[in-house]
């Protein structure tokens, strides 16, 4: 992607839902045309997962929890970040690849797949995505990957010491914490309630609802900490209580049978929504 394609994709920039098993995804409402989709960093079935709501949606405007520049930063560095992982990778033992722990580090490493289904579908479908993150966040702790999250030493520590299990069996149990969460029988973890992210939600809450003002349909992209009504108020769902959003666990997309764009295989359709 080129500099015009970013600037295009950052445009300028200018009831929470619980779906069970076998249920469909409802069409969207006018009462309910902005969409947060609730998702957890590093899915690896994020993107195909994404894609099948997207589909579903038909989204007029697509949002981005990400900053145009982590964008620009994330694909200038990203050659380098992937073998200086291999590299660190080389004095572990083999199976800490598969670790869920570093698993997460190489994902941190790639660009998320929340922008990089927004892009391709927004570009085949000629819909409009907003980058909404101001890039604060980012410069403080991309430059500090190749040097300290991206070492032997800090993969060793997290074979050791992080989450057991694999990279899938952690993203399950983190939807399962979502679902906790908007049932309002979890709490907000302490870093997520600091000024800098109540600064960060409420920066995107307003540039929301600068896109609703425009009575389009709008699906958010971004991680479900900051889009479940929490106990304390916080989280997207309360700073857009007046849209009345929807909270749907991208999880839940599989519940959504339809054309699933893979970014090696492109295009394939099965048609229709069935039951699972």
């Amino acid at each position: 992607m080129n500099e015009r394609d970013l600037n295009t994709l950052k445009g300028g920039w200018e009831g929470s839902l619980r779906i069970g098993r076998g249920d469909r995804v409802p069409p969207a409402l006018p009462s309910t045309n902005l969409i947060l989709l609730a998702t957890v960093h590093g899915d690896p079935a994020g993107y195909d997962r994404a894609w099948r709501f997207l589909e579903h949606w038909r989204p007029e405007v697509i949002t981005v929890e990400i900053s145009p520049f982590s964008v620009r930063y994330r694909r200038r560095e990203q050659g380098s970040w992937r073998r200086r992982l291999q590299k660190a990778l080389q004095a572990l033992p083999p199976e800490a690849a598969a670790n869920a722990a570093v698993a997460r580090v190489a994902a941190q490493a790639a660009l998320p797949f929340e922008y990089r289904v927004a892009r391709d579908w927004g570009r085949a479908h000629q819909v409009p995505v907003k980058l909404l993150d101001t890039g604060e966040v980012a410069r403080r702790h991309l430059p500090r990957y190749k040097e300290e999250l991206l070492t032997p030493e800090n993969l060793r520590h997290l074979c050791e010491q992080g989450v057991s299990g694999t990279l899938e069996e952690f993203v399950a149990h983190e939807f399962r914490r979502a679902r906790r969460a908007r049932k309002g029988k979890l709490r907000r973890l302490p870093g997520l309630n600091g000024a800098d992210q109540g600064k960060r939600e409420r920066l995107w809450a307003s540039r929301l609802e600068r896109l609703a003002a425009a009575n389009q349909k709008i699906v958010h992209l971004g991680g479900w900490e900051h889009l479940v009504p929490w106990p304390d108020g916080g989280g997207l769902f309360h700073l857009l209580s007046d849209l009345k959003p929807l909270v749907i666990l991208l999880e839940e997309a599989e519940q959504i049978k339809l054309g699933i764009k893979t970014e090696t295989k492109g295009y394939a359709m099965t048609g229709g929504l069935e039951r699972r």
